[in-house]
């Protein structure tokens, strides 16, 4: 019996030797993957009395260039443009508008998304 368990054995192991893992996860930008879904999205209105330093505008962009590719999307821009307020050290994110363009000289159809990138401070306890 052991004499052809362990032939099945090696057999079975080798046949998944040949076989790749890929994933779209950058392993070189798993700290901005983390730092992504720690941003807020919050409004002016929501923030109140909160103090935040404007770290910068940013803007989002989902670009279609072809017929083949899928279609401009306001979610593909939104997350585009969190990405770029992680980048300038924000934890908030408030969006001011996304507007949908057609026939660019860049794009066949597009959505932009505006919005500002703010660090809020912490709210000191005590208070």
């Amino acid at each position: 019996m052991f004499k052809v368990l362990v032939p099945v054995a090696a057999l079975a192991l080798s046949a998944c030797s040949g076989v790749s893992f890929e994933t779209n996860l950058d392993p070189s930008n798993v700290i901005n993957y983390l730092k992504l879904g720690s941003l807020e999205e919050t409004t002016y209105e929501a923030l109140g009395d909160r103090p935040y330093l404007h770290r910068g505008q940013v803007t989002g962009l989902s670009c279609r260039l072809n017929e083949r590719d899928f279609i401009a999307n306001e979610t593909d821009a939104r997350n585009d443009a969190r990405s770029k307020a992680v980048a300038l050290d924000a934890n908030a994110i408030v969006f001011r508008q996304c507007v949908r363009a057609s026939e660019t000289p860049a794009c066949l159809e597009s959505v932009t998304c505006y919005a500002d990138a703010l660090f809020v401070k912490e709210e000191e306890s005590g208070k």
